[in-house]
């Protein structure tokens, strides 16, 4: 898992960058979105300034640590 990438948009719709697709590979609750980049292995400040920044920005790209 670690390095890959996933992009997340506004609605918390996750893609994973290596698979091209229109659909997105989970829907999460923002709760439930946080305990996945949590368990990936981001800091709660870190997965919170993401949640924050799909918020804000409409989307966050990342990799994971």
């Amino acid at each position: 898992m670690k390095g890959e990438k996933y992009k997340i948009v506004k609605g918390y719709k996750v893609f994973q960058l290596a698979i091209s697709s229109d659909d997105p590979m989970d829907e999460p609750s923002e709760q439930h979105l946080f305990g996945w980049l949590r368990n990936r292995g981001y800091s709660e400040k870190e997965a919170g300034e993401i949640i924050k920044q799909v918020d804000e920005n409409g989307e966050s790209t990342i990799t994971l640590p």
